[in-house]
């Protein structure tokens, strides 16, 4: 009888114990790793929607190759749907069948995994439009976001109709809030308007949550259409606190969790959010991961860096799913009890990233003017400054691209064909810096979708928003949306030259290195101006040098003044003043270098100790994921770009290269009392080198 007891007792107990580890506490969430598309065993180029079954399964969008993911929790994954035009937001019925936003077809669709076979639910194939009513007669216009109730109704952000609307399970569509054209309004179904609304959830009591894409706000729609502001300020920016007073960039999509806790996946400042209410029902925002900036880092919440977040879902376990477009995988935010997905290597992150050498081939050459063959000036390189180091408060920063002059209203076209992937592809219209970005190819200043007198091109692709006297007010063009090579994309503005930038956002490239330009070409060395050294105070070294750079050298060309060394001086900086030409340039431009870096020599030009070979220092193939880092490519007095004069001080004793900027010095200290010579060098990217030597006397 005892044994009978214990057998029972112990049964009791591992049951108890099965019953906790299923119904614990997830515990809070702490780390970012990486679950899929950094293996062969599931690969995406844009992936965008994601959801979780009952069952676990994770099913993820891909908008660019149009096909439907299964994953498990080990990143393995397996294609269930193809052929998709377009596919964005995702939801799991409880029949385990798909229920899709085909954003491209302009449909929602159910597809079943087991076999991919897919059927329309509401919408007119590859029809855009407005039309409420029957399920197969009502039109969507591009819809991303959509929710599933629990009585089988489907809400849908129909995102280039600026509504929210509602496919009852009788399949029967109607607009529940939002009007027509983008806009920003609370109030009643009829007056609330919306701006390329991309994300849904279902709160407790049946209202919606919106992600309101283009206001950069979340709003609360109620049940009979009233709609309100629920977070967020309007201005597009990553900032904390209140939920009246916080900003979003872009928030893209949206899920609650059994607590109330709102996570928010923000598009264009590449963060995870949380919208969470306290004991007075105050909400207040707070950045969980993402806060340096985009790039792709797994680790501590705190470390952890995102690009260009579409989707969020939550696991059983309480992790969060996200799809991380930008980096074309899927991230996990786990909690402190479960951890799944790799934390990758800066290493391994890096070989995910575009290769100049593989992006060039995808595409034959040409320019972004017509004829296409005919060659044109380069009027700024990739890795130059902006702004003036003086100046940090105004904002400095790196040029991401290659300038291209043309004429005045020059048409500007496509230089390879892309499918428009963003929801918002287009931003800062009627600027100086409208732009259009493609997922691998970005063209700025442009009047987008407009002629020369700002007068619309006669082109459906291009979605306009008319003011009272039937002017263009805005303009987007539909995730979906296909260009072809040489097709037109807009007018050069008053800015007179296309800024083309190669590579995705955050992944650009060396426009040079990255696209097959006909005819361009450099053989003049870049013109080293002067070399100049500071201590690690920014004071002189040199008698012949003053604290902030001049237009000219402070000796003739090819002669430096004797800089003398005292020791102890461990933290030399060595700045060379710099710039490049190229063939068929006018003489008046200075374009940035493309490599530097210095080198030790003895008297008898034999290499210094640790100086065998030159040090590549800064190197511009790519850009540092920090955007910031500008300060530490570029010395104090430079300055380029809407400045006074083009001055460009480089401090190659500091490391800005792959992707990497990390401040560093010479140190002297290392060497024997006796003269040295230090040799600078500066390249372009064509292999023109310019050197300087620098006597040096360490006493």
């Amino acid at each position: 009888m005892r044994r009978i007891f214990l057998i029972i007792l112990c049964g009791g107990l591992a049951l108890a114990s099965s019953c906790r580890f299923f119904r614990r506490e997830r515990g809070a969430l702490a780390t970012v790793s990486t679950l899929a598309g950094h293996t062969e065993a599931a690969r995406f180029r844009d992936p965008f929607g994601v959801a979780v079954a009952k069952d676990g399964a994770i099913y993820v969008s891909d908008g660019d190759t149009g096909n439907i993911w299964q994953l498990d929790d080990k990143g393995a994954g397996r294609v269930v749907a193809q052929g998709l035009n377009t596919p964005s937001g995702l939801a799991v019925d409880g029949n385990g069948q798909l229920v899709v936003a085909e954003t491209g077809a302009h449909t929602i669709k159910r597809i079943n995994p087991q076999d991919g076979a897919a059927t329309i639910i509401a919408g007119q194939e590859n029809q855009a439009g407005f039309a409420d009513g029957d399920a197969k007669t009502a039109q969507f216009n591009g819809p991303i976001g959509l929710a599933l109730a629990a009585d089988g109704t489907i809400y849908v952000a129909d995102t280039y109709n600026d509504r929210i609307r509602a496919i009852d399970p009788n399949g029967k569509v109607r607009a529940i809030a939002g009007g027509d054209g983008p806009g920003f309004a609370d109030g009643t179904a009829t007056t609330a308007r919306f701006h390329t609304p991309c994300g849904l959830a279902i709160r407790a009591d049946g209202s919606l949550l919106v992600a309101d894409t283009g206001n950069h706000r979340l709003r609360l729609v109620a049940k009979d259409g009233d709609t309100t502001t629920w977070a967020g300020a309007g201005e597009a920016d990553t900032q904390d606190g209140a939920a009246a007073a916080a900003l979003f960039n872009e928030p893209a999509a949206l899920v609650l969790d059994k607590d109330g806790a709102v996570y928010v996946a923000e598009a264009n400042g590449s963060a995870l959010r949380v919208v969470t209410t306290d004991a007075n029902g105050q909400a207040n925002v707070k950045t969980l991961a993402g806060q340096n900036w985009r790039g792709l880092v797994d680790g501590k919440l705190s470390e952890a860096r995102l690009s260009r977040l579409s989707g969020v879902a939550l696991t059983q376990n309480g992790a969060l799913l996200l799809a991380d477009t930008g980096n074309r995988l899927v991230r996990v935010v786990n909690t402190e009890n479960t951890v799944i997905g790799a934390t990758l290597t800066r290493e391994q992150a890096n070989a995910l990233r575009p290769q100049a050498e593989d992006f060039r081939k995808l595409a034959p050459p040409r320019w972004p003017y017509e004829p296409p063959e005919r060659p044109r000036e380069i009027a700024a390189t990739f890795g130059e400054l902006r702004g003036e180091v003086d100046k940090p408060d105004e904002g400095v920063w790196f040029h991401n691209g290659l300038d291209i002059p043309g004429g005045a209203g020059e048409k500007v076209h496509a230089v390879r064909e892309e499918k428009v992937l963003l929801p918002l592809s287009v931003q800062l219209f009627a600027t100086k810096r409208e732009y259009i970005r493609f997922p691998t190819m970005g063209y700025i200043h442009v009047r987008i979708g407009r002629d020369a007198n700002d007068k619309p091109l006669d082109d459906p692709r291009f979605l306009w928003q008319l003011d009272e006297k039937g002017k263009p007010a805005g303009v987007r063009v539909r995730r979906g949306t296909q260009f072809k090579a040489g097709d037109t994309i807009g007018t050069l503005n008053n800015q007179f030259h296309v800024h083309l930038i190669a590579g995705p956002t955050g992944g650009e490239m060396n426009a040079l290195a990255a696209l097959e330009l006909p005819g361009v070409k450099d053989t003049k060395p870049p013109f080293i101006e002067g070399v100049d050294f500071y201590d690690k105070d920014w004071q002189p070294l040199s008698e012949v040098q003053s604290s902030k750079f001049k237009v000219q050298s402070s000796k003739p060309e090819g002669q430096s003044g004797l800089v003398t060394i005292r020791r102890p001086q461990s933290a030399i900086r060595i700045v060379v003043r710099a710039y490049d030409q190229m063939d068929g340039n006018a003489a008046r431009r200075r374009l940035g270098a493309y490599r530097l870096g210095y080198q030790i020599l003895k008297a008898d030009g034999s290499a210094a100790e640790g100086f065998v070979e030159p040090r590549l220092t800064i190197s511009f193939e790519t850009l540092p994921d920090d955007d910031r880092a500008g300060v530490l490519a570029y010395a104090p007095g430079s300055m380029c770009g809407y400045t006074p004069a083009t001055i460009l001080g480089y401090v190659v004793t500091n490391n800005v290269r792959d992707r990497e900027a990390r401040e560093d010095f010479w140190n002297a200290d290392k060497l024997s009392a006796g003269d040295y010579l230090v040799r600078v060098f500066a390249e372009d990217f064509f292999g023109n080198r310019a050197t300087r030597d620098v006597p040096v006397r360490v006493n």
